[in-house]
């Protein structure tokens, strides 16, 4: 259906046979009806909404703080500190030749022996 035949027969309906008395009160049981049938909305399930963004925020950060604490490379980067600062210390204590320092499978340790 075009919009022509659609506006031709909307034409063609007659208008119902009112009275005067109906078209000027029309207005106002119209209003009448509106504020009958006016909305309520339902009451308000927020406080579940919010619990749900509350534990998915808590859940997130519990998540983001394990994987950073708890990250492979923390560790090894925590280790090789470790082991940087016992080398530099044990470095430090080296007298004018007289010790060497030594890596077994014990760890580090001095080997006396006579300066050349």
């Amino acid at each position: 259906m075009t919009d022509f035949d659609l506006e031709s027969k909307l034409k063609s309906v007659p208008v119902p046979d009112r009275s005067d008395e109906y078209w000027n009160d029309f207005p106002s049981r119209v209003r009448m009806q509106l504020r009958r049938e006016r909305f309520e909305p339902a009451p308000s399930r927020g406080w579940r909404r919010r619990f749900t963004w509350a534990f998915d925020f808590a859940l997130t950060a519990a998540l983001v703080i394990v994987c950073l604490e708890y990250h492979p490379l923390h560790y090894a980067s925590v280790a090789i500190t470790q082991h940087e600062r016992y080398f530099h210390t044990q470095w430090a204590r080296l007298d004018s030749g007289l010790h060497r320092l030594v890596l077994n499978t014990d760890g580090m340790g001095y080997l006396l022996a006579e300066a050349n």
